[in-house]
This record gives structure tokens, sequence and C-alpha cells, in this order.
């Protein structure tokens, strides 16, 4: 008889209250405008793993506004080619938050984010939307120049920020759907994967239905 050992998070739905930025954060890799309660809760520790970041998320009517917070970094491995191989942010927003469907459609969206790789010596972040795998439809294409970045490598941490405009998520209407599906994977060559709703055995990168909701708050 086969022993088959199902991930705990499995047999929960996850939601959390994503609060509305009176004014958005510089999207320069400091974090220090974050507010305890713009954290993303950890889930982690629900199958007795630990996160080893820090994620920030926050929103408005210009979109999605996100941080991130490594520590203990010393080292990075960044490959634009084969990005989740290396250090990398994975982030999924499905903007109608449905949960009765495994295979993505037009209102769902993949993006990448790398702390490095292009620019002087490589050291400056790209972020693009992809496809998700499976999808009976692709969502609209996020332009790439419509992301903005902003990285700060210290000496033994580095700290993100992306801003996703609400122009690129098809059927962002915050004022109309005021929940989203979300997810994140959070690659790290020093470290592992830090994943929230979902790990990638779940099916979290191709399947909504393993994806948390997002109460966007005032």
């Amino acid at each position: 008889m086969q022993n088959l050992e199902l991930p705990l998070r499995s047999f929960f739905s996850f939601s959390f209250a994503c609060h509305r930025r009176q004014e958005p954060p510089r999207i320069d890799g400091n974090l220090r405008e974050w507010e305890g309660r713009e954290l993303v809760p950890d889930l982690m520790s629900v199958e007795g793993q630990r996160a080893f970041a820090r994620v920030y998320m926050a929103w408005d009517d210009a979109g999605l506004y996100f941080g991130v917070e490594v520590p203990a970094k010393t080292t990075y491995h960044i490959d634009p080619r084969h990005w989740t191989q290396g250090d990398c942010l994975e982030l999924w927003v499905d903007t109608r938050d449905l949960k009765d469907v495994h295979r993505a459609h037009r209102y769902c969206h993949r993006f990448y984010i790398l702390p490095g790789g292009t620019g002087p010596g490589g050291r400056q972040p790209i972020g693009r939307q992809t496809t998700i795998d499976r999808a009976r439809e692709q969502a609209p294409p996020c332009p790439e120049e419509t992301i903005k970045l902003g990285l700060r490598r210290l000496k033994s941490s580095y700290q993100l920020e992306v801003h996703l405009p609400g122009s690129g998520l098809n059927g962002f209407q915050p004022g109309e759907f005021d929940r989203l599906g979300f997810a994140y994977l959070l690659h790290d060559s020093q470290h592992g994967t830090q994943s929230w709703s979902a790990g990638p055995e779940a099916g979290v990168g191709h399947d909504p239905s393993t994806w948390g909701t997002v109460e966007l708050r005032p």
C-alpha cells in the first residue's frame, strides 16, 4: 500500500487583508516605508517549516505593491534564461479569485522577478510576465517597461520592491472586485524555496484553486 503524504496546507483555504496605500511606496529597494500590517502572513509554519524571508503586499488604484527582504544572503545565482533554477520571486494573481477551476484563465497572471541579471555588472533587477502552464487562456501581456522594480543589495541581505500596474493586470477593478487570488514562490540558492498558500508539489504554478485569497481593504 502506497503512503501518500499530502501537504497540510492542501486541507485549508487561506486569506489575508491587504491594505490600501494612501501614498505609494518609493520603488527604490528600501523597505523603510513598509508597515507590519502589510506583511503577508507566514504559512510555512503550518507544515513545520520556517520562512527565511519577509514578504509585504499593499495596493491602490494604480495596482499592487510588493516588498521582499531576504536576510543572511551572501551569494547569488541568477539565470535569466532558466530563472526558477536560481534566485527568483514568482507571483501569481487572479483578479477574479475563482477557486472552482484548476486551469488558469484570462484573469490569471504570472510574473517573475530576479534580484539582478541586467545592467552594469548584472546588478539591476529583471521583472516580466510569463505564461502559465496548462492554461485555458493566457492573460493579455503586461508591458515589461511598466513593471517598476527597486533593489538594494546589502552586505548580507537584499531588499526588493515591485509595482505591478493595474493597467497590466487584466480585470483589476478594486472598486467592483475586492478579492484577488494570490500565490508566491520565493526561490533562493542558499535557503531553498518559500511559498505561501501552497508549494510547487501541490501544482501552485498552474492551478488557481491552490492559490490563497487577498482581501483588498482600506
